[in-house]
């Protein structure tokens, strides 16, 4: 029999390239999505659309009693920090308040696994790569809400017997961003043929893995043994600075291309490197990253538009 998977956030960045995976591996797939974000033309057409807000109780339990997963994967959330600061109430309700909507609702019927899309901004600053046996010390309140998220779930494994994964995930760059992170932001700038680019902080380091590569290793992670480690990092391994990034596409584009670094761009609190020490992930599942930083800008460069 198919295995059955509910993707919450299924039809978003990370979660449509996710759910083709999927799909192409003939689960059956329903994905729970809001649409906020996310495309229904991303979808596969092989996955079940439920559009719908999570943090209604109600229909939530609804979808789960007719879909009976085997495994759910959790990814709905507010992920671009300057909207969580923002709304700060709003961030807590959407990625704290409708994970435990959920949970409370597997309780009734819970699934063989649960993964939870977590995040590296969970850690405290360091340099250098950051492994998971570094104590979580969120800086932010995006952070915050996603380390309240891994308790609730390790929770619902504590009550139910529920194998509860946890993927920290690090930046995640490549088609259907629709947040206005650094990537998309330079890249849609250049596409529109301009020599300069307006941006923030120019020197600080991030590990920008391509999504077709972080889909995978959630993939892999559903099929990890038991006894195995329930967190794992979810990055490349490797950092480079915003300035290195305009100099890639200037390099793809063959053409020189001037920075302008305007202060209301600037984060008022930001992290000078956040890299992964992804050696459990890569170990425990074989995963290995088959896209380069490289690859991923120039498909964005060459692409039309997002999708």
């Amino acid at each position: 029999m198919a295995q059955r998977i509910v993707v919450t956030g299924g039809a978003g960045f990370v979660g449509s390239h996710l759910v083709e995976l999927l799909a192409s591996a003939g689960a059956r797939v329903s994905v729970i999505d809001d649409l906020s974000r996310g495309r229904r033309a991303w979808l596969h057409p092989d996955a079940e659309l439920h559009e719908l807000d999570l943090r209604d109780a109600d229909a939530v339990s609804a979808v789960l009693r007719s879909a009976r997963p085997d495994v759910v994967v959790h990814l709905a959330a507010m992920h671009f920090i300057p909207a969580v600061d923002g709304a700060p109430e709003l961030a807590w309700d959407v990625n704290v308040n409708a994970t435990r909507v959920l949970v409370d609702a597997l309780a009734a019927r819970p699934p063989e696994r649960l993964l939870f899309a977590s995040t590296a901004a969970v850690y405290p600053d360091c340099a250098g790569p950051i492994d998971e046996a570094q104590a979580a010390k969120p800086l932010d309140l995006y952070g915050r809400t996603k380390l309240e998220g891994e308790r609730l779930v390790a929770e619902l494994e504590a009550k139910t017997g529920t194998r509860a994964l946890v993927a920290r995930i690090f930046n995640v760059v490549g088609r259907r961003e629709t947040n206005a992170h650094v990537v998309p932001e330079l890249v849609g700038q250049l596409r529109g043929g301009n020599t300069v680019v307006r941006l923030g902080n120019l020197e600080n380091r991030r590990d920008y893995t391509d999504v077709r590569d972080v889909a995978d290793a959630l993939h892999r992670l559903l099929a990890v043994a038991d006894g195995s480690p329930a967190t794992f990092n979810v990055g490349a391994g490797r950092s480079t600075s915003v300035a290195e990034l305009v100099r890639m596409c200037g390099e793809i584009l063959g053409r020189r291309v001037e920075i302008e670094s305007h202060e209301q761009r600037r984060r008022s609190q930001d992290r000078a490197e956040l890299v992964a020490d992804a050696r459990l992930l890569r170990a425990t599942t074989a995963w290995e990253p088959r896209w380069t930083l490289r690859e991923t800008i120039a498909d964005l460069l060459a692409a039309p538009d997002a999708g």
